[in-house]
C-alpha cells in the first residue's frame, strides 16, 4: 500500500524519528491530561465553594423555612425574616439571589415566587438531599434578567431539611458570582499545568537522552562493524587473489608438466626406443652369420625376446605420457577420444553418456578431464576386468560433473597401500581439488565409483592464454 513520507521525514535518522514521535505523543498526552485535571480542579473547586456557601446559607435561613413541612407557602413573616438577613448579614454579600423551590416544582421565595415551572434534574438530585452546583450560562426561561446583567453565576442547588430529620422539605436555590471562583481555578489550573509540563518535559528529556546514548552506542557499533567488513572486504579480496593466482600457477604447472611428459614420451621413442630397435636389427644380422650352434642361438632368442619386450614397453610409455593434442577439440571430441584410446588399448568396453556440455571449456579442464577418465577406466580395467565400464559428464550450472564406474568386486582401503594405485589416485584428486573442484571415490562389493566436480571457469583469460603458449 502506498504511503506519502515527505522528503524531510526521510532525512531523519531513526533516533530523530523516534523523538520527534515521542515529542508529539507527549503533547497529545500533556494536552489531553490538562484538559482532564483543569475539568476536575474546575469542578473540584466549584464544588467545594457551592458546598461551603450551601453550609453557610442552611445556617441562616433553615429557621424560616421550617413551616414548609406543614404549608405549601411560606408566611409574609417569614420572607421579610429571610429578606433582612440577606440585608443586614454577611450572606447578601455572598448571594446574588436566591429561590426556594417546592418539591413539585413551584418557587415559594425569591423572583416568580408562586409559579410553577418544570423539575429540573439538578432539582430531583437536591431534592434527594445531594448539593447540586456548576457554573451556569443563565439560559433558563427564569434566569433571562440576571444573563443579561452577569452572563453566567455559579448556580447551587442546597436541599433544606426538617431540623432532626434527614427529610428534604424544600430547596434553596442561590447564585454566586464567578470572578472569585475562576480566579482561585486558574490559579490552580495554571500551577497544574506548570506542574505537568515540567514533569512531561523531564521525561521528554530522559527519553531523549536514553535513545541519544542508545543511538550513539549503535551508530559505534555500526561504524565498528563497518570497520570489519571494510577489513574483512579487503582480506576476502586478497584471499581471491591468491586463489586465483594458485589456480593459475596449478593450471601452468598442469601444462608445464602435460609438455614435460610429451617431451619424455618424444624422447623415450627417439631415443632409448631407436637403439634398442637398432640393436635387435644388429642381432638379427649377427644370428644370421653365426654357425648354427644351439646353445648360442638359445641365449639370442632370450635376448631378442628381452629387448623386444623391452621395446614394446618403451612404446607404451611413450604412448601413455604423450597427450593427444587436446587444444582444438571441443569437449565432446576429447571425450570420444579418450573412451575411443581406451577401448582400442584393451580391446574392453566403456559406454559414455553425456549431458549439456559447454560449448567452450578451458584447456586445463579438458587436459584434467582427460587424465581423471583415463586413469579409472586403465584402474577398472585392471582391477574390475572391465566389466559395466559407464563414464557419465554434465554440466550443472558452472560445474562439470564427471562420474566413472564398474561394476567389478571393488576394493578397501588396504589395497591403496600398492605405490602405483595409490599414487594415481591421489594424482586424480590434487588434479581436480587444485581447480576448487571435489573428489569422490567409492567402492564396495557391487563396483567402484569415482566422481568429480571440476568448475568451469578455473582460470582468468591471462593464465588460459599462458597456458597455451606453454603447450605450443
Amino acid at each position: 500500500m502506498f504511503s506519502y513520507r515527505p522528503e524531510w521525514w526521510r532525512r531523519l535518522n531513526l533516533a530523530q524519528k523516534f523523538n520527534l514521535i515521542c515529542l508529539l505523543v507527549l503533547l497529545f498526552c500533556l494536552l489531553v491530561s490538562g484538559w482532564w485535571l483543569s475539568s476536575a480542579i474546575e469542578r473540584g473547586v466549584t464544588n467545594r465553594t457551592a458546598a461551603a456557601t450551601a453550609l453557610y446559607v442552611e445556617n441562616f435561613i433553615i429557621q424560616q423555612l421550617q413551616e414548609l413541612e406543614a404549608n405549601d407557602q411560606l408566611s409574609e413573616d417569614k420572607m421579610a425574616e429571610i429578606e433582612r438577613l440577606l440585608a443586614t448579614t454577611p450572606l447578601g454579600e455572598e448571594i446574588v439571589d436566591i429561590k426556594i423551590w417546592r418539591p413539585d416544582g413551584r418557587v415559594v421565595y425569591g423572583e416568580n415566587a408562586g409559579q410553577i415551572f418544570p423539575v429540573k434534574d439538578e432539582l430531583k438530585e437536591a431534592l434527594k438531599g445531594q448539593i447540586v452546583s456548576h457554573i451556569s450560562n443563565l439560559n433558563d426561561e427564569e434566569n433571562a434578567d440576571k444573563k443579561a446583567r452577569w452572563g453566567k453565576l455559579i448556580e447551587t442547588y442546597s436541599p433544606m431539611r426538617i431540623e432532626g430529620s434527614a427529610q428534604v422539605i424544600a430547596v434553596a436555590e442561590f447564585y454566586q458570582t464567578v470572578d472569585a471562583l475562576e480566579r482561585e481555578i486558574f490559579s490552580s489550573q495554571w500551577r497544574s499545568w506548570l506542574i505537568m509540563t515540567v514533569l512531561f518535559s523531564f521525561m521528554y528529556l530522559l527519553l531523549v537522552g536514553m535513545v541519544r546514548r542508545g543511538s550513539d552506542t549503535i551508530e559505534q557499533q555500526r561504524l565498528a562493524l563497518e570497520k570489519q567488513v571494510e577489513n574483512l572486504n579487503t582480506v576476502l579480496g586478497q584471499n581471491s587473489e591468491l586463489s586465483d593466482r594458485v589456480r593459475r600457477a596449478v593450471t601452468r604447472n598442469t601444462a608445464v608438466n602435460e609438455r614435460f611428459l610429451r617431451r619424455i614420451g618424444s624422447e623415450l621413442h627417439d631415443g632409448p626406443a631407436q637403439d634398442v630397435s637398432l640393436s635387435l636389427l644388429r642381432l638379427d644380422r649377427l644370428a644370421s652369420t653365426v654357425p648354427n650352434n644351439l646353445a648360442f642361438q638359445d641365449e639370442l632368442d632370450i635376448v631378442q625376446g628381452s629387448l623386444s619386450h623391452a621395446l614394446a614397453e618403451m612404446r607404451g610409455i611413450a604412448a601413455g605420457l604423450r597427450l593427444p593434442e587436446l587444444n582444438g577439440l571441443s569437449l565432446q571430441e576429447v571425450l570420444d577420444r579418450v573412451i575411443r584410446q581406451h577401448q582400442k588399448k584393451t580391446l574392453s568396453k566403456a559406454d559414455l553418456t553425456t549431458e549439456g556440455l559447454p560449448e567452450y571449456v578451458p584447456l586445463s579442464v579438458k587436459i584434467t578431464l582427460y587424465r581423471i577418465i583415463q586413469e579409472s577406466l586403465n584402474n577398472a580395467f585392471i582391477h574390475a576386468e572391465g566389466k559395466g565400464q559407464k563414464v557419465l559428464v554434465s554440466r550443472q550450472g558452472q560445474m562439470l560433473e564427471v562420474t566413472i564406474s564398474d561394476q567389478g568386486s571393488g576394493f578397501d582401503a588396504s589395497m591403496l597401500e600398492s605405490s602405483h594405485e595409490r599414487l594415481g589416485l591421489v594424482g586424480m584428486r590434487e588434479r581436480v581439488e587444485s581447480m576448487g573442484g571435489e573428489f569422490q571415490l567409492e567402492s564396495s562389493s557391487a563396483g567402484t565409483r569415482i566422481s568429480a566436480r571440476i568448475p568451469l571457469s578455473p582460470v582468468t583469460e591471462v593464465g588460459e592464454s599462458k597456458e597455451l603458449n606453454l603447450l605450443t
